[in-house]
């Protein structure tokens, strides 16, 4: 199938999320999440024990047919409310969830006749530090956890083009590259607290000791490695890469202690793994405004993946 050229803007999106996204997937970005009103909504739909909390980013607050709509069509017994917003990186994600939930005096949340999920897919505005952003994420499900929330953990969704230089042209994506797999794994449940959290694995109980069950989520699905991704797209020339990495200063540091054979074989593998870098970008068929933010088609293609690991609780007539 010939790849479609990416939608254009469209005045369906709020002028809010629009001011929203000019904040972008940043090096530590985070929005202030102080200054809004004390939670007052609460769960309407007294026929649906299931209820669900979707938080994420801007992908999760896209307007026109966002996921969490199609867990609320397709998940028979459950009620959705999104709580997703424009610009929070993990941090932000995290005090919104203390704020709109945990102190939301309008919920039930120990009501033994119901069932309470937290949704969770964000991260990328705080992609830039992704140990930082995985030690947020654990202290949200640690929250979650804590007074009897379960979770689906969705991983972030690909991104990336070679139009955006800073973090994606040439070597530069490896990067980035490697710092959306160190908050993809951890969500995903695939890494250890070493790998996850770096140095901030210091702050829990015992540094050295495996996952308590608390820290990773209940259900964790991986939407980096989908179909998602632009699987087929054109690789990167590998010799011109080849070249650039031997004349970065900073490959050469990262690989003084190797020996001549080792240091062949690294140059050899990174370059490899640049060249690859445009299939781990999002389809240009399921982008909408941007390479970050998927479009309708993609929003209903990431539903589909999630569908069948949802929890038999939500009664889900999988498309």
């Amino acid at each position: 199938m010939p790849a479609a050229s990416p939608k254009r803007w469209t005045p369906t999106l709020t002028l809010a999320f629009a001011i929203g996204l000019l904040l972008g997937p940043v090096e530590g970005a985070t929005a202030n999440p102080e200054g809004e009103a004390p939670a007052s909504w609460r769960f309407k739909q007294s026929d649906k024990p299931v209820k669900v909390f979707v938080l994420a980013g801007s992908i999760g607050a896209w307007p026109k047919g966002p996921y969490a709509e199609h867990f609320q069509n397709w998940c028979s017994k459950v009620e959705v409310k999104n709580l997703s917003k424009t610009g929070f990186g993990a941090y932000a994600l995290r005090k919104r969830f203390e704020e709109q939930v945990l102190q939301n005096r309008y919920l039930s949340l120990r009501d033994p006749d119901l069932e309470h999920w937290l949704v969770f897919q964000g991260g990328l505005n705080s992609v830039g530090t992704p140990e930082k952003t995985n030690k947020e994420i654990r202290q949200l499900f640690l929250s979650a956890h804590q007074r009897g929330i379960s979770v689906v953990g969705l991983s972030l969704t690909p991104w990336g083009d070679e139009s955006d230089s800073r973090r994606w042209r040439g070597t530069a994506g490896l990067t980035y590259k490697r710092h959306t797999q160190t908050v993809v794994d951890y969500v995903a449940g695939r890494s250890d607290p070493k790998q996850a959290l770096g140095s901030y694995r210091e702050r829990r109980d015992d540094p050295e000791a495996p996952w308590d069950p608390a820290e990773l989520a209940d259900v964790g699905v991986d939407l980096y490695d989908s179909d998602l991704r632009d699987r087929t797209a054109a690789l990167r020339d590998i010799d011109k890469l080849r070249k650039e990495l031997v004349k970065s200063k900073d490959w050469q540091k990262a690989h003084a202690d190797l020996d001549e054979a080792e240091r062949a074989w690294a140059l050899d593998h990174d370059a490899q793994r640049a060249a690859e870098i445009p299939r781990w970008y999002l389809r240009p068929d399921l982008r909408g405004f941007d390479h970050i933010h998927p479009n309708a088609d993609g929003h209903r293609l990431l539903a589909e993946i999630t569908c069948p690991q949802l929890p038999a609780s939500w009664g889900c007539a999988c498309p």
